[in-house]
Parts: structure tokens; C-alpha cells; sequence
């Protein structure tokens, strides 16, 4: 018995593989023979038939299978089962069954091996291959995807799809080539557009070949690069001041992988900005510190966010900048000024060219750091932007400055310099008086102001009362701006004035000349006015005021000598008299004397008496014991305020008796009578000089009888040293006074101030005057003085009866020349009035001083030698 139906096994290459057989096709019926045939080949058989069916005996064909088979019939159905399934196992196989009565019986079996794919890969455009999970080239934003995956080997042949997470996305593959072996299956995924969403997006290629195994797959993930979708430039401002910070903040969102910032100033790209990236790496943050300058102003301040791997995915943000800056100013003179040829008088104008955003609010002008203000009168012109100087002087000249202001601040210009030209002038504050001793030699030095002050040329005369002598250019030098004469006094009458003049040649000469007054040099007048202004436990304050100074460089000495021991415990000099003494004893009374040195000797002595202050610890138990005290509030009563206000006004009136009585005494009438002379003599009853002093008076210490400004009586030049008195007549025999001007000639007319001999003659020509002549005279009276004078620290009687010394002033024989004048702050001393010694009268008790002229001569000495005008 036969059969044409089989059955469908499939077995995994490499598992076990099940063929079925019935053998229940003769129910009853025993089964001698069972036979498994491949190809008309017996690969197995299990012979029965002297045994029951589960006692037969099992045989394989070693070439076929190699006892990899055995019939299993205790399964239902029974089952030859073939281990270790191969290729080669793959085929039709029968089943016979032998009887013992009935006919045989065959069953058919198909058996299928299946292979397994063996490999998937994915292939993108670019040729890259991937295998398992893997991550893709990154894909930007928009463009499109196709990949490709093939499955290699495999049997039955596989199917190839592509999947999304679990959606199948294709399942449209295609055979290469098939074999059982090497059979080639693919399929293409193709996405026209990737989108924002795609990311990560998870895609699967399998292949299968049945529903025994898993598929075999490979999955890539898709990575994506963004376009920043947006960019924002943060704290904009309309306008922008130069040359000042500002921080910009720029913020852009979207991008992947972030955005690349990029700051532009017009076409010019910023560098120095820092970058900051949020936590999920979606916002960019872009911070600058940007200055602008002048030359920003109309260019674009942009901020630019751009992923470099998408072509043209590039967006920016910005605006225009409006830059304000502090005015740009330029000054220079009119286009018509000469700078270099500007004098006195003239007129000069300025022009200040401005540049400034916003426009300026106002414009002011600097001269040499001072405000200008519109002054017609002082010829100030200020009009827009320019100035106008009119009349120019000296004080004019200096730097010059336009300030332009607006709401950024003040911008001032370059300075300009006005350089004025003047002819020159004599220096402030130069030595004009000059003590100088008989034979002594003395460099006088005259010092003028001039622009220029180069090419100066110098001329110098000397006047005295009888004439005007011009010195030769040998006896004095020329440096720059200054010229110094060489001068030496040989007599008395070598004492004058010396007139200096500065000439340039463009410019011209000096108008007023300088005047210098040569005098001879004696010892300096004492201090005056001398005061303790601060004392302390252990130093003393002392303040005076300085005297002439005998024509020579004086300095000041201060003693302090101890009260009780009459020593000098301290000593000091300065050039100034005021001293700050230090190191005292506390509570201990001092004597303190100060007088002026110069070359020439020593001036009087000036006496104080001071105490320090007591140290504060000697004074701690009387403080306690004084703090200890309780206060003692004196009650005001009626009756007492009536007492005090009685008392109050007797003194009050005592005080003002006695103020009245002494003014009695200053308003009595003259009573001196004429002299035969002219002079004016006193009455003995109204001569204050002839009344003696009181007895105490005598217990007084000396007064300083040595005062220059007291003329030395007769008799007490007899009675002093005889050396001393002829340093004393040498001494009055020249004058020490600065001269004064007499009323007539103040009110002549003004000569040519450059000619010296003119001013001598003007004077010489005038016509005596007529009829009784004017005399002026000066009354010195010495004051009451204490018991004790502060200036001597031994005791001496004063010489009394001392009588009043009269000067008698004639100015038309007085003077000599006019004065030369004074040209702005230079204040100058008039020369030729030089005073002469003064004569004691016959009077006695009297002395009367007549000033007259002298013939005078100076010698002059260069190099050594004396040279006689």
C-alpha cells in the first residue's frame, strides 16, 4: 500500500529535526518490520520480528546520518528523530511498515532545513556602513534620509523590513541573488524631509525566515543637527557715549548642537565675548563688553547665531548706532593773525571749530585756565564761536583754551598760546636799596621783564643831586634779561641813584627806567612791636616786627635767659623774626631778648619777660581737691542787683573824667614862638622837654637811646666812644631815608621819563618863590615809659630834660629831579633826592636839621680798577 501525501517538517539547521510515522495503520495488527528510506537509501530500520515492537532491534546507516538518528516510538506519533540537523538533512524521507498479515504500509515526510539569515547591515547615501545598534551620521534639519539594508544568507530566502520603534515604516525587499548559501535580500528606506521630531528617532532592519527564531535586525538611531530658530540682542540703547563700557547680553534658542555666536561691528568681527549654554543645551547666551568710539557712529552693532554644519542657517539681531561723544574742539587764531609778531595794542581773534553729537549747549573760553566772560569795556568779545581780544597787554598773553558743552560733558581744545610782544619792564620784587660801605665793592643787578628777552642791550646812568653820568658798557655785564654793574662807593658823596634801561631792538626801550639807591650800610634798626602770641608748660611763641635793615642782608637772634640765674639758656637765629622755643623748663619765669646782625654790627636789643605755664601734674591734687569742693550759688537779691549796678556806674563815670581831662590836656593851644632863623621856638612853660622826670624814674632801666629815628643831641656824641662817634658822623654825613616827593614838584608837569638830564634841568630852572618861604616841621616826643623798660636787663637812669629835635624841610632845595614815575605794579623809588647829614643848631635845647643839595661824584670799579665820571 502506498501513498502519494506526505507531511512538511521543518527543522533549524543545527537543532533536531521530528520525522512522523503512524503505526496504527492495521489496528491489531503486529508490526514486524519499520524501514526509514532517503532517496531510495535505508537510513534506519527497526526489525521486530521475532520481538515485540519495543524489543526490535534499531539499526542506522553510519554513511547517512552518521547515528545522529533514532526511532522513537513511545511518542505519539512515533517519531525517527534526526540530531544535529544539516544542510544535507534536507529531503523527502519515507516510512515502511511491514506486517505480518496485511500489506505494507509507506508514509512520506518532507524535510526542510532552514538557514538562518546570517548578517544585516545598513548602508547610508554616503556609503557608511552600521551593524547592530549604532548612531547615524548626524542629518541636519530638512534634508532627506535613505538607507539601505541588505540581509545575507539565509533559507528559505528571508524578508527584509525597516521599522520604527514597533510601526513598520517598508517591507518592500528585493532577492540580489539567491542560493541556499549566499542569498542576498535588500530593502531601501527613503525619507524625503527629516523634521525637528526625527530626532532619535529609532530605526530597525530585520530579516526573517521563519517563526521559529527571532528575526535577525540591526537598529540605528538618527542624530540631527538644528538651525537656531531665533537670536535677540538684548538692553538695545538709542544712543551710545564714546569711550564708554557697556555689557550686551545676546540670547539665542533652538539650535543643535548650540549656536555659535558672533558679534559684528559693522563688517568687523568681535572678538572677547564669553558664551554660556543652558542645562538641556537648547539657549545660547552671548555676553560682550563693548567701548564705542567716534567712528561707530551710523555702523551696525549685530549679534549673529549660526550652526556651522547647516549651510545658511545664519540669523542675526542689531541696530544702528547713534554714538554721542564730548565736542571735539580745535582752536587756532583768525586766518588773518600773525602769531608770531603780536604786541601790545593790537587786536587778536580766535576761532574754535567744533565737532559734537549731541550739538554743543554752550561755548566758553579759558585763559590760562580762568573763565572768560563777554566784556566790552575790558575788550572782550565773545560771539559764537569765536573771540576777539581787543587792545592786548601783556596780561594778555598765555594759553588760551575753547571749552564746547553738551550732555556727554565739557570738551576743551588745544591750547593756544598768545605770545605778546612788549618792550621792557623792570622786575617786582628785585633788591633796589643797596647798603654798601666806603670802598666796598657791590654787584647791582637789574633784572627786567621783555618778549623777547633775548638781544637785549642795557644802558645805565648814575644821578645824583648835581648832575647825570652815563656809564660805559665796560663796567657792566649783560646776561640775557640782566645786566650787573660793578660799583664802589669811594666817598660820600658816591651815594646816589642808579638808573638801569633794557633796550630790544625791534621792539624798543624800556620807558621807565630801574632805579636802584645806594645808601651807605650801617647796622639794622631793632625789632618792634614784639609779643608772646602762644606760651605752653615747656616752650614760648615770640613774634615781632623786623626793622630796616641797614642796607645789608640782616638775621634775627633770640635769647632766653633764666630770670633768677641771668643766664642764656637758649639761643637762636632765624631770618625771620619770629621764633617757636622749645624745651623749657614748666612754671619758670624767663627774660627773653631779641635784636637784628648784619655784617655791620648788631641792632638794639629788644626785652620781654615770659613764664612757661605749670606742668599739669603739679596742679592734680589742687584739681581733686578743688572737684572734691561742692559749689557755692550765690542767690541774687533785689538789694544786690541795685548795689552792683551803683558801682557800675561810678566807675563808668570815673572812666570817662578821665578821658576827658586827658583830651583837655592834647588840645592846648601852641605856644611856641618864632625863631630869628624861622624856625619856631617853645615857651619854657609849654616845653614838656625841660620838665624833669619823677624821682622813681630813676630806679628805671636805660631806654634804648640809640633809635635811628631819633637825631643823637650834641652832647651825647661827645660824651660816647671816639671811635664810635666817627662811625656816627660818618654816618649822618649821608643820608639813610628814603626820599619823598615835595608837594611842588608832584604837581610840575610830567617830563620825558627816558631823559635823566631833562629831569635834572627841569628842576635846576624852576624860579625860586617869592616871599616868605614854607617850613615844615616834625615834633618827636618819647612816651611814658614804666619803671622798668622790657628791652635792657640792667638798671640806668634816663638822661632827662632831653629836648625836642625840629627838622626843617625845604622842598624847592630839596629836590633835585622829577620823579621818574611807576609803570603798572613796578613801583620805583625816586632817585636824585639824596639827604645830607644834619647840622646842630646854635639853639640850645634845640636842634634844627636843614637839608641841601651836594655836588656828588661816583667812582665805579671793573675788574679792579676805580674809574672817576
Amino acid at each position: 500500500m502506498s501513498t502519494d501525501s506526505y507531511d512538511q517538517v521543518q527543522a533549524l539547521l543545527g537543532n533536531i529535526a521530528e520525522l512522523p510515522c503512524d503505526l496504527n495503520a492495521h489496528i491489531g495488527e503486529k508490526i514486524r518490520l519499520v524501514l526509514w528510506a532517503r532517496n531510495d537509501t535505508v537510513i534506519y530500520s527497526l526489525d521486530a520480528r521475532d520481538k515485540a515492537l519495543e524489543e526490535g532491534q534499531h539499526w542506522s546507516n553510519e554513511q547517512a546520518l552518521g547515528g545522529r538518528a533514532y526511532f522513537r516510538i513511545a511518542t505519539d506519533p512515533p517519531s525517527l528523530v534526526i540530531e544535529n540537523v544539516k544542510e544535507s538533512d534536507a529531503g523527502l524521507y519515507k516510512c515502511r511498515l511491514d506486517f505480518k498479515n496485511s500489506p505494507t504500509v509507506y508514509h512520506s515526510v518532507n524535510l526542510t532545513v532552514i538557514i538562518p539569515p546570517q548578517k544585516v547591515i545598513v548602508v547610508d547615501e554616503r556609503g557608511m556602513e552600521y551593524t547592530s545598534t549604532s548612531q547615524l551620521t548626524p542629518y541636519s534639519e530638512g534634508s532627506s534620509l535613505r538607507l539601505t539594508c541588505i540581509s545575507t544568507g539565509g533559507w528559505p530566502v528571508p524578508k527584509v523590513s525597516w521599522w520604527r520603534e514597533n510601526a513598520l515604516l517598508d517591507d518592500t525587499w528585493e532577492v540580489s541573488s539567491e542560493h541556499v548559501t549566499s542569498t542576498v535580500v535588500s530593502n531601501t528606506l527613503t525619507i524625503g524631509r527629516l523634521q525637528r521630531n526625527d530626532l532619535n528617532a529609532r530605526l530597525t532592519c530585520q530579516a526573517a525566515n521563519n517563526n521559529i527564531t527571532i528575526p535577525v535586525s540591526t537598529t540605528v538611531t538618527l542624530e540631527m543637527n538644528f538651525r537656531p530658530l531665533d537670536v535677540k540682542l538684548l538692553n538695545k540703547k538709542p544712543a551710545l557715549s564714546a569711550d564708554k563700557e557697556y555689557t550686551l547680553e545676546c540670547v539665542s534658542s533652538g539650535a543643535r548642537p548650540p549656536a555659535v555666536m558672533t558679534w559684528m561691528r559693522g563688517s568687523t568681527k568681535l572678538k572677547h565675548h564669553r558664551e554660556t549654554v543652558s542645562s538641556n543645551a537648547n539657549v545660547t547666551t552671548s555676553i560682550i563688553a563693548f567701548i564705542p568710539t567716534l567712528e561707530d557712529s551710523g555702523k551696525i552693532l549685530a549679534c549673529r547665531a549660526e550652526n556651522p554644519k547647516i549651510p545658511g542657517s545664519m540669523i542675526e539681531d542689531g541696530w544702528k548706532m547713534d554714538i554721542h561723544f564730548v565736542p571735539q574742539v580745535n582752536l587756532d587764531f583768525g586766518s588773518k593773525i600773525n602769531s608770531t609778531h603780536i604786541r601790545e595794542g593790537e587786536d587778536v581773534y580766535f576761532e574754535c571749530s567744533i565737532k559734537a553729537n549731541p550739538w554743543i549747549q554752550k561755548v566758553s573760553w579759558r585763559h590760562n585756565g580762568r573763565s572768560l566772560h563777554h566784556n566790552t569795556s575790558a575788550g572782550i568779545i565773545i560771539s559764537n564761536q569765536s573771540l576777539v581780544l581787543q587792545s592786548i597787554t601783556r596780561k594778555s598773553a598765555g594759553l588760551y583754551t575753547c571749552v564746547g558743552t553738551n550732555s556727554e560733558g565739557d570738551g576743551a581744545s588745544n591750547p593756544v598760546v598768545l605770545n605778546v610782544k612788549y618792550a621792557p619792564v623792570c622786575k617786582s620784587h628785585q633788591q633796589t636799596v643797596y647798603g654798601i660801605a666806603r670802598q666796598e665793592q657791590a654787584k647791582i643787578l637789574c633784572d627786567v621783564d621783555a618778549n623777547p628777552d633775548t638781544d637785549l642791550q642795557f644802558k645805565w646812568k648814575f644821578n645824583n643831586s648835581a648832575e647825570t653820568i652815563d656809564i660805559q658798557q665796560s663796567h657792566f655785564q649783560v646776561e640775557r634779561h640782566r645786566s650787573t654793574l660793578t660799583y664802589k662807593p669811594m666817598t660820600e658823596l658816591d651815594y646816589g641813584t642808579v638808573l638801569c634801561w633794557a633796550i630790544h631792538e625791534t621792539i624798543g626801550q624800556q620807558k621807565i627806567p630801574c632805579v636802584y639807591h645806594i645808601i651807605p650800610a650801617g647796622k639794622p634798626d631793632a625789632v618792634s612791636n614784639c609779643s608772646i602770641l602762644n606760651q605752653t608748660f615747656d616752650s614760648l611763641f615770640v613774634s615781632c616786627v623786623e626793622g630796616f635793615n641797614g642796607g645789608l642782608q640782616q638775621s634775627f637772634v633770640i635769647e632766653i635767659w633764666d630770670f633768677h640765674s641771668q643766664h642764656v639758656i637758649r639761643n637762636l637765629t632765624n631770618h625771620r623774626p619770629v621764633f617757636n622755643v622749645r624745651g623749657l623748663e614748666p612754671g619758670a619765669s624767663y627774660i627773653v631778648r631779641i635784636y637784628a646782625v648784619n655784617t655791620k654790627g648788631r641792632s638794639e636789643v629788644q626785652v620781654l619777660q615770659a613764664s612757661t605755664l605749670k606742668a599739669a601734674e603739679k596742679q592734680t591734687g589742687y584739681s581733686a581737691e578743688a572737684s572734691s569742693v561742692k559749689p557755692v550759688f550765690l542767690n541774687m537779691t533785689p538789694i544786690l542787683g541795685i548795689l552792683i549796678a551803683v558801682v557800675a556806674t561810678l566807675i563808668l563815670v570815673a572812666i570817662v573824667i578821665v578821658l576827658v581831662m586827658r583830651g583837655r590836656g592834647h588840645t592846648g593851644e601852641d605856644k611856641r614862638v618864632p625863631k630869628p632863623n624861622g624856625g619856631l621856638k617853645s615857651s619854657p612853660e609849654h616845653d614838656k622837654s625841660t620838665v624833669p622826670l619823677k624821682k622813681s624814674v630813676e630806679e628805671m632801666p636805660d631806654v634804648d637811646d640809640k633809635n635811628p629815628d631819633v637825631v643823637p643831641h650834641s652832647s651825647e656824641i661827645d660824651g660816647i666812644d671816639p671811635d664810635e662817634k666817627v662811625f656816627l658822623e660818618r654816618l649822618n654825613n649821608t643820608s639813610r631815608f628814603y626820599e619823598t616827593i615835595p608837594r611842588a614838584v608832584r604837581t610840575a608837569s610830567r617830563p620825558d621819563p627816558n631823559s635823566s638830564a631833562e629831569l635834572v634841568n627841569n628842576v635846576k630852572n624852576r624860579a625860586p618863590r617869592t616871599g616868605r618861604e614854607e617850613v615844615t616841621y616834625a615834633e618827636l616826643s618819647l612816651p611814658n615809659s614804666p619803671a622798668y623798660h622790657p628791652g635792657t636787663l640792667r638798671h640806668q637812669p634816663i638822661r632827662p630834660q632831653e629836648p625836642i629835635i625840629y627838622a626843617q624841610i625845604d622842598p624847592l632845595k630839596t629836590a633835585q629831579c622829577v620823579p621818574v614815575g611807576v609803570h603798572e605794579q613796578q613801583t620805583q623809588t625816586l632817585p636824585g633826592y639824596p639827604l645830607n647829614l644834619p647840622h646842630p643848631s646854635s639853639e640850645q635845647g634845640e636842634e634844627f636839621v636843614h637839608l641841601r643839595p651836594e655836588n656828588a661824584h661816583a667812582v665805579y670799579s671793573n675788574s679792579g680798577t676805580n674809574m672817576r665820571f
